[in-house]
């Protein structure tokens, strides 16, 4: 029969590699939110992204359709331009 000095020996050597177990594991842990912080911040960024493509390309159907060479077609094509720099810069100014 194991004498209680024994059994205990073997509880203190399990509880501590138990312990170092769980430091690691948590550990671990951190570093995978940090990881997914940063995966969601990457989506954030490039739904951010394809939401000004689309509008790019959005106001690009526009132009395309706004055909001819006269004047109130420039003046048009120049007014889209400009819009489309004030929503870049908006976005711009919301990602900081």
């Amino acid at each position: 029969m194991k004498s209680v000095s024994s059994i205990l020996k073997g509880l203190k050597a399990k509880t501590e590699k138990m312990l170092t177990l769980q430091e690691a594991l948590l550990s671990d842990n951190a570093q995978l939110k940090l990881k997914v912080n940063k995966l969601q911040s990457r989506v954030n960024d490039l739904e951010a992204l394809k939401s000004k493509l689309e509008d790019q390309y959005n106001v690009l159907k526009i132009a395309q359709n706004v055909s001819g060479d006269n004047d109130k077609n420039l003046a048009i094509k120049l007014k889209i331009n400009e819009l489309v720099r004030e929503i870049d810069k908006c976005i711009a100014q919301l990602n900081r």
